[in-house]
């Protein structure tokens, strides 16, 4: 019965396309003593043709096309396609190791199918034409399937007449919107009253194959065989059809849009160019000849298939952290994704239902409720639980009440995991502030991983903690592409789905008549017990795991809140990971225990959503590191950031010429510098709103006392001398977890205090001027180096921009005698750096021993120069390009 419907739907379809295609099938009868199973691959100019193949082979044997899953659910197309039993094939546009996977293991199946006598239509190249010739290029499908199934037919089929069509890309440069193409045709068929429309000339040239006659020795010389086929007589040229004989257009300049779609890369790095053509060359184990360096060479011609094609852009993702939803095509849109200037459809965002919430006033005092993490939450929860709390582009909304319900929901399940440690592995969402709170509500511990640091990182950080299961999602984890040996992945995909709707009825009718219970069932730790587990940058050393307690947090969030003055009123945007000690604090936590809104997005080094979220959701305020600010600030359009009243950074010193751009463009803006360690939870000191002294990092948060302290005698110095900073107060950490070498306190009039290692001084008002880290001092002849002082100069000279820092001092000390070397990405001599910093001041020991141009300055996740990474470098004696 399936056979006759199919066969009376290609007629009907038959009779449809031939009242505005004259198609003239060639070879057909070649057909007729096919016996057993039947590949049919033909080229594939636009969409269109599909149809208009399936509709005029006919030979006697059903043809399960394959579509991919963006047709083939369309709302338009899906019944017909369950009719015709068509093959649903994933979209690789948008590129993830799961599409990957999933087109593995079609091959697979789709070999079965045949293998088992069914046929199938198969677009070898796997896309719409761009050109008027078939590439086939690295497409791995039909020689895969070739090389899985021995005794099966095939037949070659070109088709010629469609380029040109508004089906194809010929006309929009692109892919066509398939649904408004089709509504625009059948507005045209309906104007020519269907009788009387102009035609378009289409043939279909039918050539079965012998399997044994093909090339089989590789999928490259499959390919090019295909292409010999489909191209035998040089191509098409784009041909335009009216719709109508009396009006409408009469003729489409294919020129101009040839030079549309042209890729630019006049704002791209050359450095980066270069870097992109290494990479490329790794990849095909070749050198590029000269003409495929063209930005409008496709990967198709350079013999990339989908699936390589994928792998080099999420190879580009991980080295250079710009995102793109599509796959690049070509050499130039390669380049574009490595410079983060790939090309985006921006449409306004749209802010989530419920994000906005006029119930808090400017006199709302932001209130930490109780002295531990859960029980803070829930209390606030529970006396806020209509107030919006957080929102991300991915979840939308969500009120006190729902972030309640789900983490309550979460933790049941992760009460189940055997280990007292739990992984967390997530960008800053939703989705993170829900796992660390269900994981503190469940008693255990959360341990924050840096993903950032590789398998060898996590792999150190879950052994030392012993982590038995790491909550993630299957999103994140597809597109990181980074795995982690001996542990099990806890995927919060799996949970949703687990969880039924009586479970979610029963919780959500709790929070309104028996809201107690939340309270009731909450563990009791102690103030003093962990409640996280951070670890250290790894900028100066390997990473120590960083145990923060309760009190330790909540001190620091307390301080914090008083030092800002901050509202409820106020809006927050969180984009830093939380296992950045800010991101988790300060972008996380605070505001959430504390009645503030907080939006999130995952990437913090996505600047130009970052601008664009900032311009919908209109937050008041920002944590961010200064690398991160010039990123967000260089891709703003102007009036995107106005509604920000503060902005304060850390985590490095922030140039003079960032600050001077921001203020240009946000004159009302308070921008304000401060200072944090992680193992301080992280907030020491700030400047304030009405009290700021740039250049300086402000004065001590009130939960702590500061100590400078001669580096090596560790006596109190006086007003104005720099020296160590010493920290103590209950936001300060009790030392690290399972550590061997000495914990970092001092004993000093008495007290037990923090070594910071790093060096600062006090002004008359008590601001903090900070120096830079004891590690990145040399001793030379007596003398102190600073690194970071002569780093200074060169960084006002060549600011970072949004394509990371330009410069970077490091140093070692040899046998010899000392080593200090600048890193640049400028073309920089050694004498030129120096004169530079003789400008600013610096003579004798003050001064470079080299200049080393590399492409890039190595940083780590947190946006840091990663200078053990250029420390390493010295120590290993790594060649690098040197300047003289």
């Amino acid at each position: 019965m399936g056979k006759w419907i199919q066969a009376l739907i290609y007629f009907v379809l038959r009779r449809l396309m031939h009242r505005r295609y004259d198609v003239e099938v060639i070879g057909l009868e070649k057909l007729e003593s096919l016996e057993g199973p039947v590949l049919v691959l033909p080229n594939h100019p636009a969409y269109v043709d599909p149809p208009i193949v399936l509709s005029h082979l006919r030979f006697g044997k059903s043809l399960r096309p394959l579509v991919f899953t963006d047709t083939y659910r369309s709302p338009l197309f899906y019944p017909l396609m369950k009719v015709i039993d068509a093959y649903e094939v994933p979209n690789l546009q948008s590129h993830s190791r799961d599409a990957h996977t999933k087109t593995t293991q079609l091959i697979e199946e789709v070999a079965g199918e045949l293998n088992h006598g069914q046929s199938f239509l198969i677009y070898p190249s796997g896309r719409l034409q761009r050109q008027g010739y078939e590439i086939v290029g690295g497409a791995r499908i039909a020689y895969e399937l070739l090389e899985r199934v021995d005794n099966v037919n095939v037949v070659l089929v070109r088709t010629r007449g469609l380029w040109g069509s508004r089906y194809g890309c010929a006309q929009e440069g692109d892919v066509p919107a398939l649904g408004r193409n089709a509504l625009a045709s059948f507005f045209w068929v309906l104007a020519g009253l269907v009788f009387f429309l102009p035609k378009r000339k289409v043939t279909l040239e039918v050539h079965p194959v012998n399997r044994d006659e093909l090339p089989m020795e590789s999928k490259t010389a499959l390919n090019r065989h295909l292409e010999g086929f489909y191209n035998a007589d040089g191509g098409e040229t784009a041909k335009f059809v009216p719709y109508n004989y009396f009006f409408g257009p009469r003729e489409f300049d294919f020129d101009a849009v040839k030079k549309k779609g042209a890729v630019d890369l006049s704002e791209v790095p050359e450095s980066t160019v270069h870097e992109v053509y290494e990479i490329v060359e790794h990849r095909l184990d070749r050198k590029l000849e000269e003409s495929e360096k063209e930005p409008s060479t496709t990967l198709d011609m350079l013999g990339l298939d989908s699936l390589e094609r994928m792998d080099l852009a999420l190879e580009l993702e991980r080295q250079y952290g710009f995102r793109s939803d599509h796959v690049p095509a070509s050499v130039g849109e390669l380049c574009l994704l490595a410079a983060g200037k790939a090309p985006t459809d921006e449409q306004p965002l749209e802010v989530p239902e419920g994000w906005v919430d006029e119930t808090k006033t400017s006199t709302d005092y932001p209130e930490i409720l109780a002295e531990t993490i859960a029980e803070a939450f829930v209390r606030r929860a529970l006396q806020s639980a209509n107030h919006t709390a957080v929102a991300d582009p991915l979840s939308g909304a969500l009120n006190y009440r729902k972030l309640l319900i789900g983490a309550t929901l979460l933790s049941k399940r992760i009460a189940k995991l055997e280990s007292k440690s739990v992984g967390i592995m997530l960008p800053a969402s939703v989705a993170a502030d829900s796992v660390v709170l269900a994981t503190l509500i469940a008693g255990k511990l959360p341990v924050m991983l840096n993903w950032t640091t590789g398998p060898a990182g996590l792999r150190h950080a879950t052994e030392k903690l012993e982590v038995s299961h790491v909550v993630t999602s299957k999103r994140f984890m597809d597109r990181l592409g980074v795995e982690i040996d001996g542990v099990e992945m806890f995927y919060l995909e799996d949970v949703r789905e687990g969880i039924s709707t009586w479970e979610k009825l029963r919780t959500l009718i709790a929070t309104y008549i028996a809201s107690g219970s939340f309270l009731s069932h909450l563990p009791q730790p102690n103030p003093d017990d962990p409640a996280v587990i951070l670890f250290t940058s790894g900028s100066e050393s390997l990473p120590k795991a960083v145990p923060l307690s309760h009190r330790n947090l909540i001190a620091d969030m307390r301080g914090g809140i008083d030092h800002m003055n901050f509202h409820r009123s106020d809006t927050l945007l969180g984009f830093l990971p939380p296992f950045h000690s800010f991101g988790l604090t300060a972008a996380s936590l605070m505001p959430l225990l504390s009645g503030i809104r907080v939006v999130h997005h995952a990437d913090p080094t996505d600047s130009r959503m970052l601008a664009r979220i900032i311009a919908a959701y209109k937050p008041t305020f920002t944590f961010t590191t200064p690398t991160f600010l010039q990123y967000i600030v260089s891709s703003s359009e102007p009036g995107e950031l106005d509604s920000l009243r503060l902005v304060m950074v850390g985590a490095e010193k922030c140039p003079t010429s960032l600050y001077e751009q921001t203020m240009k463009i946000l004159p009302d803006l308070d921008l304000l510098e401060g200072y944090g360690i992680t193992e301080c939870s992280p907030v020491v000191s700030g400047n304030k709103p009405g009290q700021n002294k740039p250049g300086t990092i402000g004065l001590p948060i009130n939960c702590v006392e500061t100590l400078v302290v001669h580096p090596e005698s560790h006596e109190p110095l006086p007003q104005g001398e720099a020296g160590l900073l010493l920290i103590r107060g209950d936001s300060v950490f009790d030392g690290y977890y399972k550590y061997d070498a000495p914990q970092p306190f001092l004993e000093v009039n008495g007290h037990r205090w923090y070594n910071s290692g790093d060096l600062v001084a006090k002004d008359e008002d008590g601001f903090i001027q900070f120096r830079g880290r004891l590690k990145r001092f040399l001793k030379i002849g007596g003398e102190m180096v600073s690194l970071p002082a002569l780093e200074a100069p060169l960084a006002e000279k060549f600011p970072a921009d949004e394509e990371g820092p330009k410069v970077a001092v490091e140093g070692v000390e040899k046998d010899g005698g000392r080593c200090i070397v600048l890193f640049t990405t400028e073309d920089l001599t050694l004498r030129e750096a120096n004169d530079l910093l003789k400008q600013a001041g610096f003579h004798g020991i003050m001064r470079l021993d080299e200049v080393r141009q590399i492409e890039t300055i190595p940083v780590l996740g947190t946006g840091k120069t990663n200078y053990r990474q250029l420390r390493g470098w010295l120590e290993e004696g790594s060649e690098v390009t040197a300047n003289s």
